[in-house]
């Protein structure tokens, strides 16, 4: 599994925006090795206790406008 998660984390994207917790891609990415090693312990013990954080279920949830010349306040104007 530890090559498996390293594969993951090499294949994130960089320049995307931070989440909930304020980590990016490059933090993970550009971390320590031993990053790898405990965040793959970490998983296995939650998959092992069937744990899940109640943080996985947290998001930012941004709404974008289609059209910016168009009103703010028009549910239509949103990208679903």
């Amino acid at each position: 599994m530890l090559k498996q998660f390293d594969k993951c984390v090499n294949m994130l994207k960089m320049g995307k925006a931070a989440g909930i917790d304020c980590l990016m891609a490059e933090h993970i990415k550009y971390a320590h090795p031993i990053l790898i090693v405990l965040l793959v312990t970490l998983i296995n013990i939650l998959l092992t206790r069937s744990l899940v954080p109640d943080g996985f279920g947290q998001g930012i949830v941004i709404p974008l406008l289609k059209n910016p010349d168009l009103g703010r306040t028009d549910s239509g104007n949103l990208v679903r």
